[in-house]
């Protein structure tokens, strides 16, 4: 009986040796010693001892694995989060009462993706707009009543530079005149405003009167109504602009301009007079509403400018888009006729505000 109890043992044991695997080469003498552990248990066992039991008794130690360190869990974290730029202060989003740090912060989640366009200006669409004045027709009628649009973006060209404090951007504003309801000349758009500019970013890191200064940047602008001939317009400008704000909510950008001079062939002689020698803007962001004040002045004698105030809020629909109201009185709101005086009201929507 014992004799067919071994046997019947080695031709398990052959028979399990055939499945099993090919072991790596650096796993051989662990197999051997295993062999070795079946045999030795099959010469000594009892008659009562079944295959199983000596397989048990043989079986090798489970294989440890070193736990995983604090260290190596953040190193596989790294290669799974694409690097974003380094805020100075390292603040939940949300949890800031700067209104400007909150949206740097919220721009700084799609710095790293390849095809992501930030925001830049306010994108809105004004369905009703209307002027208190006839708009520059040239040979054209046209009416009071007219949609405005603005389609506003940039990009890094540079990851963060310097710690994360500075970065070199590309970005486009556009703002279209549409008189979408002008059936009788097949709903021109009156005026384009194409403003591509280049400049670089930093962060000042200084505070003044309660104001922590946030943002600040040096570039280049170039503004044009993509026209050609007597109603074609454009000038090149250099400006600087450092923006500024309040745990409370208010906001404050400072924004003057230099223009590049031009040679004799100047499309819009004076435009410096009428559209100003820069701009500040105002704002505040509340829980609900948000209101921003945007005021140009040339401070030469003679000198004119513009007032426009926005108000947004929430529609509702969607945390994305927002109420929109528009007023605009002054001087150069429009390429086409920056030198005529006008008054508009407009009222719409918006997908982002300043801050």
């Amino acid at each position: 009986m014992r004799v067919r109890r071994l046997r019947s043992a080695g031709l398990a044991l052959c028979l399990l040796m055939v499945l099993l695997p090919t072991p790596p080469a650096a796993a051989q003498s662990e197999y051997t010693d295993h062999e070795r552990c079946l045999l030795d248990r099959m010469r000594a066992a009892e008659p009562t001892v079944t295959v199983a039991e000596i397989q048990a008794d043989c079986a090798p130690p489970a294989a440890t694995l070193p736990s995983a360190t604090p260290e190596d869990d953040a190193s596989r974290q790294s290669q799974l989060i694409a690097p974003l730029p380094p805020v100075p202060e390292p603040v939940a989003f949300g949890t800031t009462s700067s209104p400007v740090e909150r949206r740097m912060l919220s721009e700084s989640r799609l710095w790293g993706e390849r095809f992501a366009l930030l925001p830049h200006r306010p994108n809105y669409l004004l369905p009703f707009s209307h002027m208190s004045s006839d708009p520059f027709a040239g040979s054209e009628v046209l009416q009071r009543n007219e949609i405005k649009f603005q389609l506003s973006f940039k990009f890094p060209l540079t990851p963060p530079l310097f710690e994360g404090r500075g970065a070199l951007f590309f970005a486009y504003t556009g703002q279209f005149w549409w008189q979408a309801y002008n059936d009788d000349i097949s709903s021109p758009f009156r005026d384009y405003g194409h403003e591509p500019e280049v400049f670089y970013a930093w962060r000042p890191g200084f505070s003044v009167a309660g104001w922590s200064a946030r943002l600040a940047s040096l570039g280049f602008v170039h503004q044009s109504n993509g026209r050609s001939g007597q109603i074609s317009r454009s000038w090149n400008r250099l400006f600087a602009e450092l923006t500024l704000d309040r745990p409370n909510g208010w906001w404050l950008s400072l924004r003057p301009w230099w223009r590049v001079p031009e040679d004799d062939d100047d499309d819009n002689p004076e435009i410096t007079r009428f559209a100003g020698n820069g701009e500040i803007r105002l704002g505040h962001v509340g829980e609900t509403n948000n209101w921003t004040l945007t005021m140009r002045r040339n401070l030469g004698s003679g000198g004119k400018g513009s007032a426009q105030l926005d108000w947004s809020r929430p529609t509702g629909f969607s945390p994305q888009l927002r109420w929109y109201v528009q007023y605009f009185d002054g001087y150069g709101e429009s390429l086409i006729d920056y030198d005529r005086r006008l008054q508009r009201i407009g009222a719409g929507v918006m997908l982002n505000d300043w801050f």
